[in-house]
Formats: C-alpha cells, structure tokens, sequence
C-alpha cells in the first residue's frame, strides 16, 4: 500500500471520529442553603443554583430550566427533601406537560424524601424542569438533600 494511501485512510478514519462524537451535555445541581421553599399560591418552577457541572450550558441555574440544544433521548432525575410536618409534591415536567412526581404528606417522623427518574426523546427548544407545587414545600440546607440532574444518552 502506498504511503499516501495510508495517510488518506488514517484521515478519512479521524474525519469520521470527530464527526460522531456525542455532543457532551450533563448538568447536576443542588438546592444548598436554601432553608425552606414553600408553601407557594402557584405552582413554582424550582431552580438549583448550586452547580456540580454543566457540560453543554444547557440548564440555567438562574431561571431552573433545561433547555434541549440537540434533538435526542435523555437521562433526568431528582430528589427532594422535605424536614417538617407540611407536605411535598413536586414533578419532572417536559415543556408544560408532567412526567414523573414524588409526594408525600404529613408523617409523624417528620423527615420524607423522595426521588424519580425519566428517560425522555426532546426535540430542540424543549425544556425540563422540577416544579413545586402550590401549598407544598421542601428542604435543603447545604448538604444537597434536593437536586436535579440530566444527561444526553444518544443524540438523534
């Protein structure tokens, strides 16, 4: 095989690599020192400031919002944490639409948590996110009882 041949295969094989590669997007977050939040009137859409990563950008630590840049199949999941005799009920939603939840009422012991995953295909634009009931409540405080977070599995 002829030398130029070699190479031109070599970098036919590394043009094809660096084409394929999966977009690289994960975000995990915590509430942290937050205390209390809750009870709300409406419904609250919970955002979790303190980031572990972020590859991608894709979730807003100022508004709690992930937002799809590439159309594909993803890994979601959170738990919440509730330390008092209120009540819990919060939810996964995709765009306005409810996924998963996790609730929980009054117990006598007084700490509850509770966790939930999804695996959901989105398209670009559309957006994840925990949202907290209206007269609900959770807790955190510094020790990440309560986070969210997401991957890309394969892009589509």
């Amino acid at each position: 095989m002829k030398r130029h041949t070699v190479t031109a295969i070599a970098v036919s094989a590394l043009s094809l690599f660096f084409c394929l590669e999966t977009p690289r997007i994960a975000f995990s977050a915590a509430l942290f020192n937050d205390g209390y939040r809750g009870p709300f009137n409406t419904p609250t859409t919970l955002v979790f400031s303190n980031m572990f990563i972020n590859l991608g950008n894709s979730y807003n630590p100022s508004t709690g919002i992930f937002t799809a840049f590439v159309k594909g199949t993803y890994y979601f999941s959170f738990t919440v944490f509730l330390n008092s005799n209120s009540k819990m009920f919060t939810s996964l939603m995709k765009n306005k639409d409810r996924v998963v939840s996790v609730w929980d009422n009054y117990s006598p012991d007084g700490n509850d948590s509770g966790s939930n995953t999804a695996i959901l295909q989105l398209e670009v634009g559309d957006n994840v996110y925990v949202k907290l009931y209206e007269e609900r409540q959770i807790y955190d405080d510094g020790t990440g009882y309560t986070s969210f977070c997401g991957f890309l599995l394969f892009p589509s």
